[in-house]
């Protein structure tokens, strides 16, 4: 039970639905029936695999940062080809057969097939031969793994059955439109599923994929390709041995991972801005969280005065500093807010500026691809360790520095300030007129 991951509870906390019911938000946000429901799912399965799996990428960002190395945290790549269609690999499937006449007949899918056959939206989309897509299939092994589901009325202690429209989510999470082959997969951050949220501004869920030549292909941290690349008439079949779960909220991931962020998450606790920003409603947003490590490389008096009750106004422009509501930036796509035209990122450099919490003060990022491999940079210098870490309400981009607004240097260049310790004097200079600007106009505008 230990190594299940991703425990269904987060996909009730994600709240995402297919885009045909993206109208019962309300109805699965305020069921308490279902919340009990995911709640004893999570005590029993809990989210163990998916924090190791995340706490293992950090280490792997703080030693590569340690050694000075120029990659990112996985082996995170960029865009492939376009994925055409034609015989793929070792596994060429049947293309006079749709997708879900392939995985109703075969023997090692029957407990997801038997699932499609209860919901006629994903039973149709994986019959249309209109249209392409790729279905990332967990295997009948992958469903053992997670607790045992009673028939109402049974002990109040197992977990009942989910609802039909969660269970519906967690299927279309499953689907990626379009052919996405397994070599262009390697090639690939994240990818878009047939699952939308308006915490997203209702765009697509995104699945983030790592590739490794020793670790294989990996779907949200933890789930593996087991089996690849079998054809279908309307696309393509991959198996993966664990099932995907919509990504929970970004306070939620917080919570989860305390060795990464239990310090970012006292800070919003002290500050009452965590409080603040669960009381607003964004479509979207980007979060660069910096880590324990982060804060600890700010220096021991910097860290008692910003956690002190004379410095937690500072700590709180600080942390609004590093939050963007309502774009969301993915190292290979870009969610603008209501009115922008969003981007598929296939260029070998783009950049933007990102306006902050901190008075639209703008964060500028720089995002590189070098033969295979991706750099996102923030304000110059500070580069992000891990990256695309999905959530319910957009994505954490995890820095190992804190970012401070940007002060210009001689030539216009931002000053690179992220090996150092900070000193109080300097974090009240460079903070102080913000903070002066949100005391004045009470408290302060999010």
């Amino acid at each position: 039970m230990k190594q299940a991951v991703l425990l269904l509870s987060a996909a009730a906390a994600a709240l995402v639905t297919p885009k045909a019911f993206e109208a019962d938000q309300a109805v699965i946000s305020n069921d308490n029936s279902e919340a009990h429901w995911w709640d004893s799912i999570t005590q029993s399965y809990g989210l163990q695999s998916l924090a190791d799996s995340f706490e293992h990428a950090i280490k792997d960002a703080e030693a590569a940062l340690d050694h000075d190395h120029d990659h990112d945290d996985d082996g995170h790549h960029h865009h492939g080809g376009n994925g055409k269609h034609g015989h793929h690999g070792h596994h060429p499937g049947d293309t006079t057969k749709t997708i879900y006449e392939l995985i109703s007949s075969n023997k090692h899918t029957t407990r997801f097939a038997a699932l499609v056959d209860e919901h006629d939206d994903i039973k149709s989309l994986l019959q249309d031969t209109k249209a392409n897509h790729t279905l990332f299939i967990p295997t009948d092994r992958a469903f053992e793994r997670l607790p045992h589901h009673g028939d109402d009325g049974d002990d109040k202690d197992k977990p009942k059955k989910p609802p039909a429209h969660i269970i519906c989510a967690i299927l279309a999470y499953h689907v990626a439109p379009g052919l996405w082959p397994s070599r262009r997969l390697y090639f690939t951050h994240t990818l878009p599923t047939e699952l939308t949220s308006p915490s997203l501004g209702s765009h697509p869920q995104r699945l983030r994929i790592s590739s490794s030549l020793i670790f294989g292909t990996r779907l949200n941290f933890f789930s593996k390709l087991v089996v690849k690349d079998i054809a279908a008439k309307n696309g393509l079949i991959h198996a993966v041995d664990f099932i995907l779960v919509p990504p929970p909220p970004t306070a939620k991931i917080l919570q989860l991972l305390p060795n990464t962020f239990s310090t970012l998450s006292l800070g919003l606790e002290n500050t009452g801005l965590g409080e603040e920003l669960a009381d607003l409603t964004f479509e979207g947003g980007t979060f660069f969280a910096p880590t324990n490590r982060a804060f600890t490389r700010l220096g021991p008096r910097a860290n008692a005065f910003l956690f002190s009750d004379r410095g937690k106004k500072y700590l709180k422009a600080l942390i609004k500093y590093s939050i963007v509501a309502n774009e969301t930036l993915y190292s290979d796509a870009f969610y603008k807010r209501k009115g922008g035209e969003d981007v598929d990122a296939e260029r070998d450099y783009w950049h933007v500026d990102l306006p902050s919490l901190l008075e639209d003060k703008p964060i500028s990022v720089d995002v590189r691809t070098w033969k295979g491999w991706v750099s996102i940079v923030a304000n110059g210098y500070t580069r992000v360790a891990v990256q695309d870490v999905l959530a319910r309400d957009g994505v954490l981009q995890v820095v190992n520095s804190v970012l401070f607004p940007p002060r210009r240097g001689g030539r216009h260049e931002w000053v690179d300030e992220e090996e150092r310790e900070w000193e109080v004097e300097e974090i009240v200079e460079r903070l102080e007129g913000y903070v002066e600007r949100e005391r004045e106009s009470g408290m302060g505008d999010l």
